[in-house]
């Protein structure tokens, strides 16, 4: 489907459901034509992956002895 801007800001919020199903629209200007899609939700890393992290050991304190620690520059 091929609209002016005009029409599309007019009836956005159709524009956006149609979108949000998976169609695009397309927007004629004076400078060409421009699509609009939607994109699919967006997760947060720890979102995405809640329930799949384990933490086996306390991060908080040092995991290496005084004597294994042999830093290098």
């Amino acid at each position: 489907m091929t609209i002016n801007v005009r029409t599309f800001l007019r009836d956005f919020s159709t524009f956006k459901v149609q979108a949000v199903k998976g169609g695009t629209v397309r927007i004629r200007d004076k400078d060409g034509e421009f699509i609009f899609t939607a994109v699919g939700q967006r997760h947060t890393l720890l979102g995405a992956a809640r329930g799949k992290i384990t933490f086996h050991a306390d991060l908080t304190k040092p995991t290496l002895a005084d004597e294994n620690w042999k830093p290098s520059l």
